[in-house]
Order: structure tokens, then sequence, then C-alpha cells
């Protein structure tokens, strides 16, 4: 038992191994915590069972996940190797559980475990809470045609915050407008111009590929380092 650890809860969808499927380190080996529960609700989200919390959620003690979290490390140790092991806490929104996860963060720090933090950018005050014991941030820009809302401020706040830690996920739908993806490249060169950015399709369609290919010759010309990365693991079909 670890005695920094109390019995505070929080709502958790699911606790697995997989590989990361997005961003700059798609294809590593990692255990997914992915809570439930989130403050947006996008047109694209493809983890809708972790939208909303209902009567059939279940919510965990930080000492029980961290015991999970433990199980699903020994089950799968060898798919690690020499690599630190990696926890991706994900969603829903895991900033909705800042609190809950400053303890349970520093165990698995001094258990060297290396922490990536999936977020959607909007909680820069939760994010000051554990910024410190993330190694990784993952924070996807939310455009207003996805998602009803501006959330540009709350990005920027954000990217002060996570500068040094932050690569950017922008996802591209049929409905993004070449005005919000010129801002977001703003909002990211206001900060550092060299903020790795990750241009996401959200299909394979012909009208995305072309819509992400001019998108991509909008950030190259301002940014050090743009990527265009699928979803990785849906072409792997895993989870």
């Amino acid at each position: 038992m670890i005695q920094h650890l109390n019995n505070c809860t929080a709502p958790v969808d699911e606790v697995f191994f997989s590989y990361q499927g997005e961003g700059i380190f798609a294809g590593i080996a990692q255990i997914f915590v992915r809570f439930s529960g989130c403050n947006l609700k996008c047109n694209y989200c493809d983890t809708l069972t972790s939208l909303k919390i209902n009567s059939n959620t279940k919510y965990y003690t930080q000492q029980a996940l961290y015991e999970l979290i433990l199980d699903v490390y020994r089950k799968n140790k060898n798919n690690f190797y020499s690599q630190i092991p990696s926890v991706s806490f994900t969603g829903g929104e895991p900033l909705l559980y800042a609190d809950y996860l400053i303890d349970l963060l520093k165990i698995l720090k001094k258990d060297k475990f290396s922490i990536y933090l999936e977020t959607n950018g909007t909680l820069p005050e939760e994010l000051t809470k554990i910024s410190t014991y993330c190694d990784v941030v993952a924070m996807d820009i939310k455009f207003k045609s996805a998602c009803k809302k501006d959330l540009f401020a709350q990005h920027k706040n954000f990217l002060n915050i996570s500068r040094h830690k932050v690569f950017i996920k922008t996802i591209i739908t049929k409905s993004t407008t070449k005005q919000e993806f010129i801002k977001a490249i703003k909002t990211v060169c206001d900060i550092s111009k060299n903020i790795k950015f990750v241009i996401q399709p959200s299909d394979n369609t012909e009208y995305i590929n072309k819509k992400v290919f001019e998108f991509y010759n909008l950030a190259v010309s301002k940014l050090k380092d743009v990527r265009i990365l699928p979803q990785m693991h849906k072409i792997w079909k895993i989870r």
C-alpha cells in the first residue's frame, strides 16, 4: 500500500495496453488511462463512451488506479523492452481531474514511468497543478467549426505553460475553415515557431486530403516542424 495516495476517486472508462496511434509519438508502447467526462463535445469525437458520466461509470481511488496501472504494466512488460514505460492519460478530458492526478503522478514518476498527457488544451489553470510531472503534453487545438466554441485564448495560455513539453494536433474535417486554421498557426507562432505541429485528417476522402495539403503549405511557411499524420491505430485496427 502506497501511503501517499488517498481515497478520493475519479471516473475511469478504461485502462489498457496498446500503441500510441496519433501524433509525433505514434507507434510507441503505452498504458492508456482513459477518464470519463469532457468539457467539450467535438463533432468528430471517436471516444463517445468517455464523454459522459452515467450510472455505469466506474470510479477508482488513486490507490486502485495505481495498482491497475502496475498490473497492466506487469502483463505487458516485455513490450516495453528497454524503453521507459509510458502512461498516457487521456479521455474525455483528464485535466478535469488534475487534483486527483497530482499524487498519482508523483508516485508513477518515482516508479520511473514517463507521463504522457492527452488534452484539449482548454484548462490552463488545471495544467499548472500537474505540469511538473508531465513529460509530454499532446494538445489538440479545437476549432469552433467542430466544438461550437472559440477557444484560442485558452489555447494560448495553455501553450505558454506547456511550451517546452507540448506538441500540437489539429483535426481537419469538412467543416474546418482556412481562417480558423490560420489563426491556429498564429497562436502557436506567438508562443514558439519550434513547437511541433501535426495536421490530422479526420478521414481519407479526396476532399479532406486536398484541404490537408493546402493547410500544410500554410503551416510549413510559418512553423519549423509540421507533419501530416493520420490516426494510425485505425489503420492498424487496434485501440
